[in-house]
C-alpha cells in the first residue's frame, strides 16, 4: 500500500483522474478533475478505491 501524499495523481474505477491535496487524521482530501469542490474521503477507502497513476513532476507544479 502506498500512502498518498499531496499532489499524487490517482485514478477512480471510471478512469476519472483525482489530485491528493492533503492526508490528515486519517482522510484523503482530493479534487477531480473538473470539480471545483474538494472531496473528503477515510484513508482506507480512498487507498481501497483510487489506483496511484502517478506523482507530478519539479516542473508541473504551480
Amino acid at each position: 500500500m502506498r500512502e498518498p501524499l499531496p499532489n499524487d495523481r490517482y485514478k477512480d474505477s471510471h478512469g476519472l483522474l483525482v489530485t491528493v491535496q492533503a492526508v490528515a487524521f486519517n482522510r484523503v482530501t482530493f479534487s477531480r478533475d473538473g470539480y471545483q469542490a474538494p472531496c473528503i474521503m477515510p484513508l482506507a477507502r480512498f487507498v481501497a478505491e483510487f489506483t496511484f497513476t502517478g506523482s507530478p513532476q519539479k516542473n508541473d507544479i504551480r
